[in-house]
Formats: structure tokens, sequence, C-alpha cells
């Protein structure tokens, strides 16, 4: 038992690597849901008409980064599911660094996520810019400094965890009741539109939303992500006696 309890680092890091090859194919459906967003994002997010024939259209990389946190959500309930799940046991291991090392991989994934995603972004502009002509581009907020892309994939990936983090505890209560999968979403969106009619806001996403703080956004994605994974350590601790 001791042996196991000082090798669990080591554990834990040769199931974050056995992961993320095994779940390689999960990258294809990351390259087709961004390219179907890169897709949509032509569409442009908005329009502004100046009188006559001219107008101001708007584009904005956000919707490939919000098909991939779709993406990345879905991608984290089905590793929940049990034929996943198995999987874990090829190794000596334990509830506990499995789902370590399932939180090791989607730090991983959530950081090449955000980064073929602002990449994405800039291939929009690329292509707008020879598409539309650089003379009929408004400049600012056009270009992006490198140091603004290295905050982007950073924050990005923070978010992706996040979300990931909740589809994760999502998927593991549905596999403890079926009812879960229905009762946990419900209670989340209950929530938001509670929060809505009483403080006219959503003072939860606002909480890290709205955070100008890169040192403090990132404690509220660390500690928010440990307790949704504390949760899910104490909730399917039992499983692992039945098994």
């Amino acid at each position: 038992m001791s042996l196991i309890e000082t090798n669990l680092p080591e554990v834990v890091k040769k199931q974050v690597l056995f992961k993320v090859k095994s779940y390689f194919g999960t990258f294809i459906s990351l390259a087709s849901v961004q390219a179907i967003a890169l897709l949509f994002s032509f569409n442009g997010v908005g329009q502004m008409g100046l009188g006559g024939n001219l107008s101001i259209n708007s584009y904005s990389g956000s919707t490939v980064f919000i098909f991939t946190a779709f993406w990345a959500f879905i991608i984290a309930i089905t590793l929940t599911t049990k034929s996943y799940h198995y999987i874990d046991f090829s190794f000596v291991t334990n509830r506990m660094s499995s789902h370590l090392s399932t939180v090791g991989m989607f730090i991983v994934y959530a950081f090449i996520a955000s980064i073929t995603s602002s990449f994405a972004d800039i291939l929009l502009r690329v292509i707008l810019f020879f598409k539309e002509g650089g003379d009929k581009i408004i400049a600012e907020h056009f270009f992006m400094s490198f140091s603004d892309l290295l905050i982007g994939i950073y924050t990005g990936a923070l978010y992706l965890l996040l979300i990931a983090m909740i589809g994760y505890l999502i998927g593991m209560f549905t596999q403890i009741n079926k009812l879960f999968g229905f009762l946990l979403p419900a209670l989340l969106i209950g929530w938001m539109i509670f929060e809505v009619r009483t403080f006219n806001t959503y003072s939860t996403l606002a909480f890290f939303f709205k955070e100008t703080s890169i040192l403090l956004f990132s404690a509220k994605i660390v500690l928010a992500s440990a307790l949704l994974i504390w949760i899910v350590i104490l909730a399917t601790n039992r499983l692992e006696v039945r098994k």
C-alpha cells in the first residue's frame, strides 16, 4: 500500500501520457469542429450601415473558441463512459490516480485546443486580409501582438479546462445515476435564470469572465477545477469499493 502511495505521481504521469496517446483521435474531431467554426466565422458577427452603399462588417474568432469549448465539454463527458473508463485498469491504479491523470490529460488537451483555436483566429484574419484587401480593413484590433497571442492562448486554455471539468463532473455523476444527467444541467440552467431575474446579470459567469488580473483569474480557475475534481473523487470513492 505504501509503495502505491509513494509512486502515485509516477503512476499519474504514465497514465497521462498513455491517455493522450490513446485518445489521439479526439484531435481529429477537434480539427473538424474548428474547421466548421472557421467557415461560420466568414459570415461575420455583425454589420453596421453607414449610409448609401457603405457598411462595416465585423468578424471574430470567438465562434471558433465557442465550438472548441463545446468540443471540450462533450469530450469530457465521453471519457466518463465505461468503455473509456475501464482503460485505466490496464494500469496498477485506483480512483485517485485515474481522476488525477484525467485532469492532467485535460490540461494538455486544453492548451493544444487553445493554441489551435488561436491559430484559427489568425488564419481567419489572414484570409480576410487578402480576400478583402488591406485598404478595406480597419487596422485597430485587427493585428494581434505576440503578447496578446500568448495571453489569449493561456486564458483560453484555462477556460477550456474549467469547461472540461464541468463536463467531467456531469459525466461521472451520470455514471453514478442516470438521473444526474438531467438534474445537474437543469440545476445549472435554473441557477442562471434565477441570477438574471434576481440580479439582472450572470454573476457566476462574471466572477470568471470579468476578472482583469491574470493571477486572480488563474487562481479562480485552478481553485474551481480543484473543487470540481475533489467532488468527483468523493462521489466516486464508493464505486471503487463496489468493484
